[in-house]
């Protein structure tokens, strides 16, 4: 055999092997139902259930497929609540189309699964194809609920808060109330409390600052100092006794506090409160006579009983008021 005819029978037998193992470029047939399957699951539930409906398409791969017009709404006994799709290349070379709804089931029995239609195009020039597909298989309702539900039932089944979180909210709540409770007695107890953080006994702590109040004016302590130093004795009295904040308060604030309270002997003190007010104030100069008897007074206040405190109150409301001073009777 010469060259030239070797040479065409090469050629010959690969066109032969190549049309051999190349896929048919004809047109193949379009798609029917026996390319179509279907799978629901499960087979038997409650209505307002769901199922997982499994659409599977076969193709060559070579055309558009698509899955519409699942029959299923207000007219059937399917409620669509989810749909997803997706396609891969099988071993021989085809392809398969595979679209799961999520649907909710209705009505009570058998349940027939619902049709729809595949539609098939080959390219943009040719015209779309469409068959209608309806399954023979069912699912079944079961009685057990009343058939007349009509709404969609969650995926998962709501539950309550429980015990849980009870476990959780009692012990925090129950700690904040003591935290609440501690608070409260620890603003009291800091009225009652010295610099150096002990409990005080009002009428004592008074009773020694009026008396080194005394041995200081008996040591040339400044009648007006003198004042001072002793309303700021009244006022510590007064705070640690009552537990208000006559620190912080005018006189007439104190004045307020004192008749709320009906503390005896107050018109007393504030006289005393304001002629110390007049000295700050108004530039006055009291002399040591007036200074110690204003600390007896204070003493009294502290230190005397009840029939003390009586008279010393008569005795006030008899003296003339100061200037700046209330009548009895008239501080609104």
């Amino acid at each position: 055999m010469s060259a030239r005819c070797r040479r065409l029978a090469a050629v010959a037998l690969g066109a032969a092997a190549l049309g051999f193992a190349a896929p048919s470029t004809g047109t193949a047939g379009p798609l029917a139902a026996s390319d179509v399957t279907v799978k629901a699951v499960p087979d038997s539930l409650y209505a307002g259930e769901r199922i997982s409906y499994l659409v599977t398409v076969h193709h060559d791969g070579r055309r558009s497929v698509s899955v519409q017009e699942l029959q299923a709404g207000s007219s059937s006994a399917f409620e669509v609540a989810g749909r997803t799709e997706s396609s891969r290349r099988l071993p021989d070379g085809s392809m398969e189309l595979r679209v799961a709804f999520d649907l909710a089931v209705f009505g009570a029995g058998p349940q027939r699964l619902p049709g729809f239609t595949v539609a098939e195009r080959r390219d943009a020039r040719t015209k779309e194809s469409r068959f209608a597909f309806r399954p023979a298989s069912s699912v079944v309702v079961l009685p057990a609920t009343d058939s007349t539900v009509t709404k969609l039932r969650p995926s998962a089944p709501p539950f309550g808060p429980g015990l849980l979180p009870w476990l959780v909210i009692a012990p925090v709540a129950g700690v904040g109330l003591l935290l609440a409770v501690a608070l409260f007695y620890l603003v009291r107890l800091t009225l009652l409390k010295n610099s150096a953080g002990g409990l005080i006994n009002p009428s004592r702590f008074a009773r020694q600052k009026l008396r080194s109040l005394d041995r200081q004016l008996s040591k040339g302590l400044a009648p007006v100092d003198g004042y001072e130093a002793l309303t700021n004795i009244l006022r510590q009295y007064l705070q640690y006794k009552y537990r208000f904040r006559a620190m912080e308060q005018v006189t007439q604030e104190i004045a307020d506090e004192l008749e709320e309270r009906g503390v005896p002997a107050r018109e007393a003190l504030l006289k005393l409160l304001l002629r110390a007010d007049l000295i700050k104030f108004a530039d006055g100069r009291p002399d040591i006579d007036e200074c110690r008897s204003s600390l007896k007074i204070a003493t009294a206040f502290i230190t005397g009983t009840p029939e003390q405190l009586e008279a010393l109150a008569q005795q006030a409301a008899v003296e003339q008021p100061l200037a700046g001073e209330p009548e009895s009777g008239k501080r609104e």
